[in-house]
């Protein structure tokens, strides 16, 4: 459950942060017995099951899982099948080695060359636009226009992937909303980051996440036992300004899972926005745009608030 308050975690653990997870006792022999017998039953519906999910995915193993448990990418939580149809898949993400000299580890951070190294798992994609703009001429625009019997989770977002050597400091960007019409109360606008088979981590996951609801939400969405929540904002988005965020995400990652990861085969990054949970009922809209994003040293940040 999310709480409020002073913060047990040292400075920097955010605003407040969450995060649910179980815990199980270790089986007899006869329960081992009986789990063997049912794993065996139910192992080729599951495999065919699995099979399906990764077509409908186009993209394997690092793709959905139901709430509640480990869910490993893209920003976990999240349906690939939507109303009973399943997502048609989007691009293959391919992980950027940094330029060189360069403390921005995010190519194209202002979208001024377009939408590449930039991509999307499942459409739809986003869009560069020249409509708004925090720095320069372009930015990435999500545009959720979904009608009133739609049900479930829908997810618009970006991604960049980085392959590094070490776990970086600061996230540190703009968001501007021009649309807002909230269609359940999980509308919500957020930035994750997630380490990829990180080598010193605790759980057992195959990777490792902070989420970071910008605005929109002040309560976890959903469990989920491979991430935490850490929120920035969990107002109503402010509607037509550039809104500056910042995340000390090295140290909220030491704070809250109680190491920084090593031995990462890459990082991944996704802003978006989103719903989950949604009844029918009323339509969801936004118009959201981000800006000059940035990822690196602390002391390097070329951003800072209005």
């Amino acid at each position: 459950m999310a709480f409020k308050g002073p913060s047990p975690f040292p400075k920097g653990a955010g605003p407040f942060h969450s995060r649910t997870a179980g815990r199980r006792r270790a089986p007899d022999s006869r329960e081992r017995g009986r789990e063997i017998k049912a794993k065996k039953a139910i192992a080729l519906p599951l495999l065919a099951g699995l099979l399906l999910a990764a077509f409908a995915c186009g993209g394997g193993v690092e793709n959905e899982a139901t709430p509640g448990t480990e869910t490993p990418c893209p920003s976990c939580g999240d349906s690939w099948v939507v109303d009973g149809t399943p997502l048609p898949p989007g691009q293959v993400c391919v992980p950027q080695v940094p330029a060189e000299g360069q403390a921005n580890l995010f190519r194209n951070p202002g979208f001024e060359s377009g939408e590449n190294p930039w991509c999307v798992m499942h459409l739809p994609k986003f869009e560069v636009s020249q409509e708004q703009s925090h720095t320069g001429q372009s930015s990435a625009l999500l545009q959720m226009q979904v009608p009133a019997g739609t049900t479930g989770t829908r997810v618009y977002y970006l991604v960049h992937e980085v392959e590094v050597q070490e776990f970086p400091e600061l996230i540190s960007g703009y968001y501007r909303v021009e649309k807002w019409a909230r269609g359940t109360p999980r509308q919500y606008l957020q930035f994750v980051v997630i380490a990829l088979g990180a080598t010193n981590m605790p759980g057992g996951f195959s990777n490792h996440q902070v989420r970071y609801p910008l605005a929109g939400i002040s309560e976890d969405p959903f469990a989920i036992s491979n991430a935490f929540f850490v929120y920035i904002g969990t107002e109503e988005p402010a509607a037509g300004q550039w809104v500056y965020f910042e995340r000390n995400i090295k140290q909220d990652f030491q704070s809250l899972w109680g190491a920084v990861p090593q031995g990462f085969s890459k990082i991944r990054v996704l802003f978006e926005v989103r719903f989950d949970d949604k009844e029918a009922g009323a339509p969801a809209e936004a118009e959201v745009y981000y800006d000059d994003l940035y990822m690196g040293p602390a002391s390097e940040n070329p951003n800072s608030p209005d």
